[in-house]
């Protein structure tokens, strides 16, 4: 019943976020903000609930920036938790993005190593442009 339920809300959320997208123009702002609020809400439900694809989306929703404006939402901390809870859960994006935090350091210590560990595992599960990620970060490190 839990594995159901976590990924019910996690439908319905790509499902306003789709609605958002669509129809965002034709839409109050307080509507806008309404729907917004119910995504996270059931984005966060599902990810606190172990589905690893919410646990991406909610770190998505804590980069700097969205849409290409800043993030009112942005949060350093939660973002590296976010994609570690997704990373670990096998999620090639995810383990592609927490490697790019490890390589710059940001919302943890800068480990070479691990960034260079998760961009081998993205590569691993099916994220292609990892591979280039880790390639690069291998020849800027001598192969360390």
């Amino acid at each position: 019943m839990v594995k159901m339920k976590k990924n019910t809300n996690y439908y319905k959320a790509m499902e306003i976020m789709l609605d958002l997208y669509e129809n965002s123009k034709s839409m109050k702002p307080k509507q806008k903000m309404k729907k917004h609020e119910n995504y996270i809400r059931l984005v966060k439900k599902s990810a606190y609930r172990g589905n690893v694809d919410a646990q991406f989306e909610l770190a998505l929703n804590y980069e700097d920036q969205n849409f290409f404006i800043p993030n009112p939402m942005f949060n350093i901390k939660k973002r590296f938790y976010w994609y570690s809870k997704a990373a670990n859960g096998n999620h090639p994006e995810a383990c592609n993005n927490l490697a790019s935090l490890y390589e710059k350091g940001e919302g943890t210590k800068k480990n070479i190593k691990k960034a260079m560990f998760f961009y081998r595992k993205a590569y691993k599960l099916g994220c292609a442009y990892a591979r280039d990620n880790y390639e690069l970060l291998k020849k800027q490190h001598n192969g360390k």
